[in-house]
């Protein structure tokens, strides 16, 4: 992996890591394509590095509320938070998501993000017309938004895409089921991380031959466009539908479906 490959894929992972467009998916997707895979070089440790830029970004943007969780414990969100993170411990525990993460279902994911997508935006403009909306987190709320970031561990599924539209159908607004989305990355890209170095430290896989500097930049990129990603989607949630964003993953899902069967230059 050169420079510019990590730089690419540190933008990318920021950006779709906030964006409804899934960040595994496309990461997954660009790295076939780079023939990084094709290499034999093993990047788990490299996407691990990825996310904890991302990380870095959620923590500049709410900092403020996360310094408030942690003073006050009990009476902030950090409750829900907790809700939230159980179903998908307990997926990632329970279920071999190992098929998917080599890509055998990434086509199917990104049309299964467009249906959420769809659906969640149909079922908020419906309680919204009909003022079913309530603007405090509740129980049921958290373990809603949480099986659906269970789901998404499934690369080209979104995680944000599905926790959002997750959020809404329960009756949040867009702009609090967001807000809440980004905070429960907190918790899911640690525990992401803790069994990545796990596989890397007991399983005997490869932590991969990326050089210090390209992985500092992918960082950077990451910490950067996903600054950047969280700020731009807070400012698109409330005007524009989530739709546009099926949209995308429907053509980039029909794109690859084409290159698999028809142009076979990917074959991702």
């Amino acid at each position: 992996m050169n420079a510019l490959h990590a730089l690419i894929l540190g933008a990318v992972q920021g950006l779709t890591e906030f964006l409804p467009i899934s960040s595994s998916g496309h990461l997954l997707v660009l790295q076939k394509i780079f023939g990084i895979g094709d290499a034999g070089e093993n990047v788990l440790l490299f996407n691990i590095l990825l996310h904890m830029g991302t990380l870095v970004a959620v923590f500049a943007v709410y900092w403020r509320r996360i310094w408030d969780m942690l003073c006050h414990p009990i009476q902030s969100e950090l409750k829900y938070l907790v809700v939230a993170t159980i179903p998908a411990v307990l997926a990632a525990l329970l279920i071999d998501f190992d098929d998917a993460f080599e890509g055998k279902f990434i086509i199917w994911s990104f049309y299964l993000t467009s249906a959420v997508l769809i659906a969640g935006d149909a079922i908020g403009q419906w309680r919204r017309k009909n003022r079913k909306v309530h603007k405090k987190m509740r129980v049921g709320d958290a373990a809603a938004m949480g099986v659906m970031q269970a789901v998404a561990i499934l690369p080209g599924l979104s995680r944000s895409g599905s926790t959002i539209s997750g959020g809404v159908v329960v009756g949040l607004s867009r702009k609090h089921a967001a807000d809440f989305s980004f905070l429960m990355s907190i918790p899911a890209i640690l525990g992401s991380a803790v069994l990545e170095v796990k596989e890397i430290v007991f399983d005997g896989a490869s932590a991969g031959t990326i050089g210090a500097v390209p992985t500092l930049l992918g960082m950077l990129a990451a910490a950067l466009f996903g600054f950047l990603a969280i700020k731009g989607m807070l400012a698109l949630i409330r005007r524009i539908s989530m739709k546009w964003f099926a949209l995308y993953t429907f053509l980039l899902g029909t794109f690859l479906l084409l290159d698999k069967f028809v142009f076979k230059i990917w074959m991702v």
